[in-house]
């Protein structure tokens, strides 16, 4: 995942999805969490997301998080000010959100 910054990135992702660090260089830093979840950051220095953009602008994650209650998730974002999408309910549900530097990603639980 491309970041600007390891250190605020990592504090972050560890106060709002539970990620601590576990290994890190000049060029690289991995998170893990007590789920077995792994993320990687490097180092961005181009302005690059980790999403894409559809020809029409619309924006689509290219990784999400799989949660037991995504409206929880989303309202606990909310809460936080943190920039979120609306919530969807389409097999499940799910949304998106913005991480410091801007790449989008979704999280998503099955149906009940």
């Amino acid at each position: 995942m491309p970041v600007s910054d390891f250190a605020r990135s990592a504090e972050w992702y560890g106060e709002h999805l539970g990620f601590q660090i576990v290994k890190e260089d000049p060029f690289y830093m991995e998170l893990g969490n007590e789920s077995g979840i792994r993320i990687l950051f490097q180092q961005n220095e181009h302005s690059l997301h980790s999403h894409f953009i559809y020809p029409d602008g619309a924006l689509q994650s290219s990784y999400g998080f799989m949660v037991d209650d995504a409206e929880s998730a989303y309202q606990y974002f909310v809460n936080k000010g943190l920039k979120v999408g609306e919530i969807f309910d389409y097999q499940g549900k799910s949304f998106s959100f913005y991480d410091p530097d801007g790449n989008f990603i979704e999280v998503w639980s099955s149906p009940k």
